[in-house]
């Protein structure tokens, strides 16, 4: 059972403009829309049911105002508030957003520690860079919320969750008006996958059989990259299997990944037999430069070893930071 909220009055899917003074909301923001986001302060999107039960949706942790890297946990919550419908596998989808692809495929299993990894990777980047990442988290199950496909099949019809998809969109958009201020930049959509053997897979929205494909550079247009080689920071060839391939810098880095220098196909039957792979879904497409913008974006598939183990994952955050660090300074900052 959520919490009703004391002194306020809370209407389904209404938001507070103004901040909550308790101890246990510091430096937290309820809000409809902002003018203005404050690097570092938390803004929450609250859903609610008519007598008063809420739950906090989305969040979105404010950036620095140099960043130029989001990062976003779609799949990581585990809010399953009982005033919300579970969305189910008979639902019949309507055609939305049919452009950015994943209307029609339905799961509901949540990729654990997603959320946690997300934001442990945010506060790992911000020591080492002095650089806040924007991040965007929903907190809601993946039965409640699926925030990594088109609203029709993500909501299934429910007011609460239609307005909890639409402000985590709209966060990030926020966070990439933000991003923008500053020229180009990158989202890193942050997910988990349970293939086996275990591998990070590095999600471009090319397919698996584009890899063997004997010109790389012919699927730059339809990449989430596309901003990246059309500016001439890279080519499609460099951003899959160069040496600063994000592939390429998680390998080196003790995180098996593909694809890569030394994996460059993904579904390569000698390596990986399952002939699995996540090449990139809604968001990736929606968010990335496919279709317009300077703001790329890459969906990351981590393996079970690298999120789920608590004691273990410290040491993974450091590594996989690194990399992103590596990235950013390579193709962002050009330090």
């Amino acid at each position: 059972m959520f919490k009703k909220m004391m002194g306020v009055a809370v209407l389904a899917i209404t938001l507070f403009t103004t901040e909550i003074n308790a101890a246990d909301f510091k430096n937290v923001c309820f809000q409809d829309s902002v003018q203005h986001y404050e690097p570092g302060k938390r803004y929450i999107f609250k859903v609610s049911s008519p007598t008063g039960e809420f739950a906090n949706a989305i969040e979105y942790i404010a950036g620095d105002a140099k960043s130029r890297l989001i990062l976003t946990s779609p799949h990581g919550g585990d809010l399953r508030p009982e005033f919300m419908h579970t969305r189910t596998k008979d639902f019949v989808v309507t055609a939305d957003d049919n452009d950015y692809g994943d209307t029609e495929s339905f799961a509901s299993v949540s990729d654990t520690k997603t959320l946690e990894l997300t934001e442990e990777l945010a506060e790992e980047i911000k020591q080492t860079t002095g650089l806040r990442p924007h991040i965007i988290l929903n907190h809601l199950h993946r039965s409640k919320l699926d925030a990594n496909r088109a609203m029709s099949l993500a909501a299934q019809g429910d007011k609460n969750a239609e307005a909890a998809w639409k402000a985590f969109h709209q966060y990030i958009d926020d966070a990439k008006k933000q991003v923008a201020i500053n020229g180009d930049g990158l989202v890193l959509d942050i997910h988990g996958n349970a293939h086996r053997p275990q591998r990070t897979e590095v999600g471009l929205l090319l397919k698996s059989k584009d890899f063997t494909a004997g010109d790389l550079e012919s699927f730059a247009d339809k990449s989430s990259v596309k901003a990246m080689v059309k500016s001439g920071k890279a080519t499609m060839t460099e951003l899959i299997k160069g040496d600063f391939a994000l592939g390429t810098l998680l390998n080196n880095n003790g995180v098996v990944a593909t694809p890569s220098k030394s994996i460059p196909n993904p579904i390569d039957p000698q390596v990986f037999p399952d002939g699995k792979y996540f090449n990139g879904g809604y968001n990736t497409a929606r968010h990335g430069s496919k279709f317009s913008g300077n703001i790329s974006a890459i969906q990351l598939e981590f393996n079970g070893d690298v999120r789920v183990n608590d004691a273990k994952r410290g040491e993974y955050v450091k590594s996989i930071s690194k990399v992103i660090n590596q990235f950013m300074n390579k193709y962002f900052y050009q330090l």
